[in-house]
């Protein structure tokens, strides 16, 4: 099998892999992938402002329950085994983000980064901070803003934006034994059918 092609099956893996285990927190509703349906792929893809490129996220849903109830999100899904090039695809994630909050995009109330191997260990504390995602915005200007000038992008960037994004950012780790501590299905099927009785939403 070919490197390319090893590295597709492995994302694909990984995004069904993170799909379940979303599931399985039950917290997340209607999850789906790029990789679905052409729908979900156009559902799931942004223009890049400058460039002619377009970019997707791996997953999409919604979400239940407090305090997160009926918000979307997308996430990005690394399924690796070393931290290899992780920080420049995250830098690259996060101007992603900016561009997709900048625009008002109807899936972005939270962005997801969700992987096998944690990467950045000593910046860690500091990946989803305002400054870190005027740093990556920054560092992708050409696409984002049509310079690869510093100073002219500085003038464009808007710190607010990169703020929202920062506050929407999820870090998530998991792990091969992780992904088994999620309620049983039947514990699933109990509570759903509890919170229909009650005439709650599932």
């Amino acid at each position: 099998m070919a490197v390319g092609e090893d590295a597709h099956l492995k994302g694909f893996a990984g995004a069904r892999r993170a799909k379940f285990w979303l599931e399985g927190t039950m917290r997340i509703s209607g999850a789906y992938a790029n990789t679905d349906s052409e729908a979900c792929a156009r559902r799931l893809t942004l223009a890049w402002p400058h460039g002619g490129q377009t970019f997707s996220f791996d997953l999409g849903g919604a979400m239940r329950g407090v305090p997160y109830h009926s918000d979307m999100f997308v996430a990005e899904v690394k399924n690796y085994r070393h931290a290899s090039d992780q920080g420049a695809q995250f830098d690259e994630f996060v101007a992603k983000c900016y561009v997709a909050r900048s625009m008002g995009y109807l899936l972005g109330d939270h962005f997801m980064w969700i992987t096998w191997t944690p990467f950045r260990a000593q910046a860690w504390s500091q990946l989803d901070s305002s400054e870190h995602v005027v740093h990556s915005v920054l560092q992708h200007s050409a696409r984002v803003f049509g310079t690869a000038d510093r100073t002219a992008a500085e003038t464009q960037l808007d710190i607010s934006v990169a703020e929202e994004v920062a506050a929407r950012l999820w870090l998530i780790v998991l792990s091969d034994k992780q992904e088994t501590l999620v309620p049983l299905k039947d514990w699933e099927a109990i509570v759903a059918a509890e919170l229909i009785r009650k005439g709650e939403q599932w």
